[in-house]
């Protein structure tokens, strides 16, 4: 395999530096979540330029899911989100954290899915809980979006109802206009797609749709 070029290796890659740089500039954080987040960047590197399959990298990759779990531990455990918050972090370093940690703890699953550059992220069926106008966008709408835990997206279709189920690309979570968005409903020229299917499976995309989470995902690849 060409892991210095794989794009799913490239985005891992890249969450652990920022993951680490997040970490090492947040008051509260302890040394040792900091250390784990150097560890996991020197990890990556060996990764990246290992040139094997998955099943050689199998060791490798089990070390960065144990590293995932300690780096939690350090945190605060399951509940670091809300202790987090309460010490001041604000909610788009708390929602990068989890993307970046999901991302590099879920990377061996994603290197099983089809060779295409969208999957180097989280693509889930999700069920809008509920929607409300955006207080800073006219034409925005706030959803959240259960994947199998609760997300915030923020669309420009406005036809979005609550109790839909839809394709959601977790994508690096953003600051649209005051709220944290954590992903983008995936569709086409037309609006968003309806997807049917279990909350949390990966839905079957189109070309198109494929194509609209390829694009991000390039993007912050590349940026």
């Amino acid at each position: 395999m060409d892991t210095a070029n794989n794009p799913k290796i490239l985005l891992a890659e890249k969450c652990a530096r920022e993951l680490k740089k997040i970490l090492m500039n947040t008051k509260h954080v302890s040394r040792e979540a900091s250390k784990i987040s150097t560890d996991v960047e020197k990890k990556m590197i060996e990764i990246k330029y290992s040139y094997l399959d998955v099943e050689s990298m199998g060791e490798m990759l089990q070390s960065l899911r144990e590293s995932m779990h300690k780096l939690l531990d350090s945190l605060g455990g399951k509940e670091w989100a809300k202790k987090a918050k309460k010490e001041g972090i604000g909610e788009v370093k708390i929602a990068k954290i989890r993307f970046c940690m999901n991302i590099l703890y879920n990377l061996e699953s994603r290197l099983r899915l089809p060779d295409d550059p969208a999957y180097a992220v989280d693509i889930r069926i999700g069920k809008v809980e509920s929607v409300w106008k955006h207080p800073n966008g006219e034409k925005l709408k706030v959803c959240n979006v259960n994947v199998g835990r609760l997300i915030t997206v923020i669309t420009n279709d406005l036809s979005v109802r609550e109790g839909e189920k839809i394709g959601v690309a977790l994508l690096p979570p953003q600051d649209i206009r005051g709220i944290v968005s954590e992903g983008m409903f995936i569709g086409s020229g037309d609006g968003v797609t309806r997807k049917e299917g279990e909350i949390g499976n990966i839905p079957q995309l189109t070309t198109e749709e494929i194509n609209a989470v390829r694009k991000e995902v390039l993007r912050y690849i590349r940026d």
